[in-house]
Order: structure tokens, then C-alpha cells, then sequence
């Protein structure tokens, strides 16, 4: 009885991008750089959407097609432009003042309306960061874009989504706050609001060790 073996193909290897991102900035923009060290704009996300920024004005380049990357899909939309002579570099910006590590954050990302609605939603959001040892030193931008929120516990500034640190069916919030924070022990001991560990948590932690 003959056997046959099936040669696996060997994955083609990951194209390599004509750009690269550069580090995400306190306006929660990637600068998207070509060369040594040319920029050529900004990219971003508002709402699910990622938006450009470049040469010629802001472009809303919307959604990534399923599967692929927002960033690099908003990325590609500017050097398309780039390599087409469209646009040009630009001098990378001296960033605006939204993060304010020494002072009261304002309520409102100044890019959300100044409704009541929206001033009430940031107040009931600080109130929660308020009980789980965050400060916010950024405006509230919606609950699906990334706050500068300072980490009371452990005195990092990271950016999060608000709305990652909503618990689930009334629970609170997953004590894992970020990458390299204290650990969840320290964390319920410095801060009631976690609560204990309930049964199921503990249950979980052994079954993934």
C-alpha cells in the first residue's frame, strides 16, 4: 500500500511596505514616513474611520477592507498620492498641545461638539475613571477613540479606548489596566472598586497556566 506525502507550500513572505508608521503622537496620529526620515502626513482614526492628513489638506480615507490594517490602508492612500507627485513631504508638526500631564485635562477633545449630551457622557466617564485610579490628560474623544489617561497606580500615560474599561454585565473592568502595570493583586489592594477575585476569575487564571 503506496503512501503519498503533501509538500506544504512554503508562505510567501510578507511584502515589505514602500513606507513605514512612525510613533503614534499625542494627537493619536501616526506620521507616515518614507526614505530616511521623510514625512510625507499623518494618519489617524475618528469613529471607525481613518482619516489623512497631508500636503494638499485632511482626507477621510474611511474604512480598511476586512482583514487588513487601518493604518497602513490609510498609509498606502498617501503614498499612492506621494509616489504620483500629487503630494509632497511636509515638515513634521510640533505637536498641539492635547495631553496635559500638569494640569486639568479639558472635558472635550476639541474635535467632538460641545453638546450636552457629549459633556454629560464625558462627566459619567471621568466619574468612572475617577473610581478605577485613571486621570484623564486628554479630552474625552467618544468611547471608540483612544484617551490619554494617566495611571494612578503605577504613574504611566497611556492611550486607551473608554470604552475597554467599561466591565461587562455590570461587572467591573478587567484589573489587567495595561502593558506593564502592577500586577492584579496590587491593583484590587489599591483600588476597592475592583473587588475581589471571584471564583470564575481565579478558575480562568489556572486554566491558562
Amino acid at each position: 500500500m503506496s503512501t503519498s506525502t503533501q509538500t506544504k507550500k512554503t508562505p510567501a513572505p510578507a511584502k515589505k511596505l514602500p513606507f513605514r508608521l512612525g510613533q503614534f503622537d499625542p494627537q493619536c496620529r501616526y506620521p507616515v514616513i518614507v526614505g530616511k526620515n521623510t514625512t510625507i502626513g499623518y494618519v489617524s482614526r475618528w469613529h471607525r474611520e481613518w482619516d489623512a492628513v497631508s500636503s494638499i489638506g485632511t482626507h477621510r480615507v474611511g474604512r480598511p477592507p476586512v482583514g487588513k490594517s487601518g493604518a497602513e490602508h490609510a498609509a498606502q492612500w498617501l503614498y499612492d498620492l506621494y509616489r504620483t507627485g500629487v503630494i509632497t513631504s511636509i515638515q513634521a508638526d510640533e505637536v498641539t498641545e492635547v495631553v496635559h500631564p500638569h494640569g486639568p485635562a479639558p472635558l472635550l477633545d476639541p474635535r467632538m461638539p460641545n453638546t450636552r449630551t457629549n459633556r454629560a457622557k464625558a462627566m459619567a466617564v471621568n466619574a468612572h475613571y475617577d473610581r478605577f485610579g485613571w486621570r484623564p490628560v486628554s479630552g474625552y474623544a467618544g468611547s471608540d477613540n483612544h484617551q490619554w489617561l494617566y495611571c494612578v497606580p503605577c504613574g504611566k500615560t497611556v492611550a486607551v479606548y473608554p470604552s475597554h474599561q467599561r466591565g461587562r454585565n455590570g461587572a467591573p473592568p478587567s484589573p489587567y489596566r495595561h502593558p506593564g502595570c502592577l500586577d492584579e493583586a496590587t491593583i484590587r489592594a489599591l483600588i476597592p472598586a475592583y473587588g475581589p477575585a471571584t471564583t470564575t476569575t481565579k478558575a480562568a487564571k489556572a486554566k491558562s497556566k
